[in-house]
């Protein structure tokens, strides 16, 4: 018989004992992993929602205010030294990985005049801008060379459809479609391609670029270097608050995780400790017929890594599974299980070194015991 199967028939007679630390590692990993699961997954799922929510970083042309102050009394002032974002500041974007664009959508923004008011126009890509902004519906087609889409705001107030056409500084141009109310300035805007947009209003230069970074803080500060001459605003999303709460309860799952391992640990040690003391009289049965310290520590140690092995194992998978039941419970989302290597491998070996080093200091007192004083308990 080998050690290896002595500690195997010393697990299966105290079934008790070992079932108790067999759970104790079960629930500690099991927790570990399911707080953790669910802050990656909140942590996911907002990633997820700042990409398609829109904007969070706006890139317009710089320009210097002048104020006019009479008697203390502040009036309308001028800008003066306007600077323009050039056509090759998106290739500059696209071009610098280090901003960690989820999109760009860059637009050209001027007026024209109509049969009565002047219009807004807006020139945009309609790809790039139907992607950064979900929410906008086009019912028609988009526009072609010389056509254009309208708000639904201005659609009511002008009384047009598609299939009209719209008199943009003396040429007209063909509704293709019409944009369903957003509740913004968008409802009273003229929209149509770069090209089209350039020609009507004679605008050579971007008028504004909307960005969506993964670290909108970080890319703000590259794009000042990277664009000195535009000024960059940070947007603050609806998703901002629920950033904080992400981080909070990463922050309160990191620090469960530390606890419950000291727990566990503690748990362990403790548990071995009864279990040796109960076993004076059969380590030193052990002593007395020639096994010697390392045969005893080796024993003891691996009943702990066998029962820390198989507790990590299966707390990985209760902690993996749990996030499925209670995301949509606790969060309103749904997450499914997904094994990651790494992850599983961290954690068991975690429950393994818990388990052996929480048994080293009970399990040396049981090789230092005298063989003579634990025989003379029988």
């Amino acid at each position: 018989m080998t050690l290896t199967d002595i500690a195997i028939q010393n697990l299966r007679r105290r079934k008790g004992r070992t079932l108790f630390l067999l759970l104790t590692f079960i629930l500690v990993v099991g927790i570990t992993v399911a707080l953790n699961s669910l802050a990656k997954g909140m942590q996911d799922d907002l990633q997820k929602s700042l990409a398609q929510y829109g904007a969070n970083l706006v890139i317009t042309p710089k320009s210097e205010h002048f104020t006019l102050s009479y008697g203390g009394l502040s009036v309308p002032g001028v800008n003066y030294e306007l600077n323009h974002l050039d056509y090759d500041s998106v290739a500059k974007l696209n071009n610098n990985p280090e901003l960690m664009l989820n999109g760009i959508a860059p637009k050209l923004i001027g007026s024209a005049a109509g049969t009565t008011d002047p219009y807004l126009i807006i020139g945009v890509d309609f790809t790039s801008e139907l992607k950064m902004k979900p929410w906008w519906h086009i019912d028609g087609n988009l526009p072609g060379e010389n056509e254009v889409i309208i708000g639904s705001g201005l659609a009511r107030k002008e009384n047009l459809v598609i299939g009209n056409t719209l008199e943009l500084n003396y040429r007209s141009y063909s509704i293709v479609g019409v944009m369903q109310e957003t509740g913004g300035s968008e409802d009273n805007g003229v929209f149509t391609k770069f090209e089209t947009a350039r020609s009507i209003t004679g605008i050579d230069s971007w008028s504004m670029i909307e960005l969506n970074t993964a670290q909108p803080t970080k890319a703000a500060a590259l794009l000042t270097e990277l664009l000195p001459g535009a000024k960059v605003s940070e947007l603050s999303q609806l998703v901002q608050g629920s950033k904080e709460s992400v981080d909070r309860f990463s922050n309160v799952s990191l620090i469960t995780s530390i606890l419950l391992g000291l727990i566990g640990a503690l748990i362990v040690f403790v548990t071995m400790t009864g279990s040796i003391n109960d076993r004076t009289t059969e380590i030193g049965i052990f002593r007395a017929i020639g096994f010697r310290r390392q045969h005893i520590l080796s024993i003891l140690i691996r009943e702990a890594f066998f029962v820390s092995l198989c507790g990590g194992f299966f707390g990985y998978l209760l902690g993996g599974l749990a996030p499925a039941f209670l995301a949509p419970i606790t969060f309103q989302k749904s997450m499914s299980f997904e094994f990651h290597p790494l992850i599983a491998l961290t954690v068991i070996s975690a429950s393994v070194i818990i388990g052996v080093v929480s048994t080293l200091l009970p399990a040396r007192r049981a090789i230092h015991l005298d063989p003579l004083e634990a025989l003379s308990s029988i």
